[in-house]
């Protein structure tokens, strides 16, 4: 995304690890473009007290809990900083008053685009790859950075147990 752009009607905000862009029951009210760190998307259920990660992003990626966002409802996921964040967002009500010029209603069908895409991936990538082929392409889209996450949110995104997660590092390793 063109910096001057963000600059223009974007404010950076930085996230430190371990911090929380939105919390699950808060209505979502920002649109997040990540410059730099990792984020997760994970749904918290109080009866098992068990963590899943749904989504990891990486930087030059919009990030937000969409369906809050637009239906104006809590949050029924939260999203963490896995490293320090940097990110450019923008309000809810600023966006949509930019989006009605004319000129800029191509960002929201480009958003809209992204996200889907990524949706699409994701689902893809569940059905026609094993785990292992899974974490060989987190590995490849940035093998420093994965390498700083903790293996449990991983083993989580990927849909296996840390133990199976270790052993398929061992077997790339």
């Amino acid at each position: 995304m063109n910096l001057d752009f963000l600059s223009q009607y974007f404010t950076e905000v930085r996230f430190a690890k371990g911090e929380i862009l939105t919390r699950v029951g808060e209505v979502e009210n920002h649109l997040y473009y990540l410059s730099e760190g990792i984020v997760r998307f994970f749904y918290y259920n109080p009866t098992t007290d068990k963590e899943t990660t749904v989504d990891i992003l990486f930087p030059e990626s919009f990030c937000l809990s969409y369906t809050s966002f637009v239906k104006q409802e809590p949050s029924l996921l939260s999203i963490e900083a896995l490293k320090d964040v940097t990110a450019y967002k923008i309000g809810r009500e600023h966006l949509e008053h930019l989006i009605q010029q004319q000129e800029y209603l191509q960002i929201k069908a480009d958003i809209l685009e992204h996200l889907l895409i990524e949706k699409m991936q994701r689902e893809a990538q569940f059905l026609l790859q094993s785990p292992e082929e899974i974490y060989r392409t987190l590995l490849e889209k940035d093998p420093k950075l994965i390498q700083n996450i903790p293996l449990k949110y991983i083993a989580s995104y990927i849909g296996i147990t840390p133990q199976a997660l270790s052993r398929i590092r061992k077997r790339i390793f």
